[in-house]
């Protein structure tokens, strides 16, 4: 696959991740036990997370050597990526903390953007 391709797919991803966390984030904040919304949150954050793996270390390969798995910008959105990941645990177990997990999302998301373009 093209580096375009998986930056398709890794755009596709981060759209599935805060959307998924965006319903679970509103579900919480309506005080809803709904649980088909929380299994699509989860499941479209979960298939988006995947996404971003797959594609995010695809781009990597596809860079040919020009990125060592071990860069720092790289950690750090490895971190993010982990963090995100546990999100969806504490967003269906604690869906009161929503709002303040609604601006700590959105801000890992910016630092991971900026990671991913900048690679400082």
């Amino acid at each position: 696959m093209t580096v375009q391709l998986y930056k398709i797919i890794h755009l596709l991803g981060v759209m599935m991740v805060f959307l998924g966390y965006g319903g679970l984030i509103i579900r919480g904040l309506l005080d809803s036990d709904n649980k088909k919304l929380r299994v699509l949150g989860s499941v479209t954050s979960g298939i988006g997370l995947l996404l971003l793996l797959v594609s995010g270390f695809g781009m990597i390969a596809r860079y040919g050597g020009a990125y060592s798995y071990v860069e720092g910008w790289l950690i750090a959105k490895y971190v993010i990526w982990l963090i995100l990941g546990a999100a969806t645990a504490v967003l269906n177990r604690k869906p009161q903390l929503g709002m303040g997990l609604w601006w700590a999302i959105l801000i890992l998301g910016a630092i991971a953007a900026y990671m991913g373009v900048m690679k400082p």
